[in-house]
């Protein structure tokens, strides 16, 4: 190999370095921000009352909750469409933004609880009690940080992972990654070469001191 050639694995890992640097960029840009903006921006409602949010038809958006009713799972909500008829909500894959991300949510002590998908254009009315009715809390509707779906992965693509778990996941991994794979791999890198200059000079040290055939 030439010297200062990158090898070909070093060359793999410096693409791998780019690849998670822009995968990182972009679950930031089109994820990250825009969900903690929207928590930012979000209205928290005592629990009783309702709230309502203009949806167009296929909109997404979650519902945040936050107090004891919501920290104990006694937190109940229900969700009505323009036409007043309930619509079903999902909960979240088992690695979530509250896993991963909590210290970006803007609204101390919020995690999401549900999500919900608009059937028709208009406005939704969302309503959240503790289901014990002792508990107090709030709870807000804003950006839906669950995601839908899955994404296969492995040899063969038959493992499943939740759209959600792999943006929580991207999202404090693939920049940290990014940073420092090449500079793993430049101490590496220099290192191998100031070993192979010191074994280079043993090895003439060795071939002068020895007595002449």
């Amino acid at each position: 190999m030439t010297r200062g050639r990158l090898a070909d694995r070093d060359a793999v890992a410096f693409g791998f370095s780019a690849l998670c640097a822009c995968i990182g960029v972009l679950i930031w840009t089109l994820w990250v921000l825009p969900v903690a903006a929207s928590v930012r921006d979000a209205d928290p409602v005592p629990l009783g009352r309702g709230d309502t949010v203009e949806l167009r038809a296929g909109g997404r958006v979650g519902i945040w909750g936050s107090g004891i009713s919501a920290m104990l799972g006694t937190l109940e909500c229900s969700v009505s469409g323009p036409d007043g008829a309930a619509l079903p909500q999902r909960g979240g894959p088992s690695l979530s933004w509250d896993d991963t991300l909590w210290w970006m949510t803007p609204k101390r002590g919020f995690e999401q609880h549900t999500q919900f998908t608009a059937a028709h254009e208009g406005v939704h009315t969302v309503t959240c009690i503790d289901s014990l009715d002792t508990y107090d809390g709030e709870f807000l509707v804003a950006g839906d940080a669950f995601g839908t779906g899955s994404v296969g992965l492995g040899r063969t693509g038959g493992n499943d992972f939740a759209t959600g778990t792999l943006l929580a996941f991207g999202a404090v991994f693939c920049l940290p990654v990014a940073a420092l794979l090449p500079v793993v791999i430049l101490v590496r890198r220099r290192v191998t070469r100031r070993r192979s200059t010191r074994d280079a000079e043993r090895a003439h040290e060795s071939w002068t001191d020895s007595p002449e055939l």
